[in-house]
């Protein structure tokens, strides 16, 4: 009797501690992120002053940051208005970015992968997008293509803009961000 409620305590504390363990490091720890208006970013993720929660994520390979001095992703999952973003919904990015050498704005699915889409295009750079009379971003996001700067989405499901600024100067002082800096991710319509 002994013998089995030892192992019972055993089989229990090692099934709890592996699956505390992957909870921990399944997604993006909260330590060390930043939230400015619909984005997210993880601006030490690429330092070495990195957390051991983001340093197991990492060594999973699922996502390479950037280094500290090459630049910052900004991860948006909701729009403006606090509304998960979905695939049966239109988007409109408007605004600017912050000083930058380079950037992308690219659609994922909610674990950071590239879509397969028909049209085989899941994003844009900086060199591609057609500016308005403000040198402002304005994109428009759907399922049916638009006129102008159009991102294609997935038919459902949620997904992820990422925002990548390349050698950027706010990599090093990204918690200075404002909301006024970043484009805006404002809901058009649903089907």
């Amino acid at each position: 009797m002994r013998i089995l409620t030892l192992s019972y305590i055993i089989a229990l504390g090692a099934g709890l501690g592996l699956a505390s363990a992957h909870l921990a490091v399944a997604e993006r720890p909260p330590l060390g992120r930043l939230q400015v208006g619909s984005w997210t970013a993880w601006p030490r993720s690429g330092g070495r002053d990195v957390d051991p929660y983001m340093r197991a994520y990492l060594a999973r390979g699922v996502h390479l940051p950037l280094g500290s001095g090459e630049g910052l992703e900004l991860i948006a999952e909701r729009d403006e208005s606090g509304q998960m973003l979905d695939g049966r919904c239109r988007y409109l990015i408007t605004g600017t970015t912050p000083t930058t050498r380079g950037w992308t704005l690219n659609v994922t699915d909610t674990a950071g992968h590239a879509f397969h889409l028909p049209l085989e295009r899941s994003g844009f750079t900086d060199a591609e997008i057609v500016r308005d009379e403000s040198a402002g971003l304005r994109a428009v996001a759907g399922t049916t293509p638009e006129a102008g700067n159009w991102l294609p989405l997935p038919i459902r499901g949620h997904f992820q803009f990422r925002l990548r600024l390349y050698d950027t100067p706010i990599s090093g002082h990204a918690s200075e961000l404002r909301p006024e800096s970043l484009p805006r991710i404002g809901r058009i319509d649903c089907r």
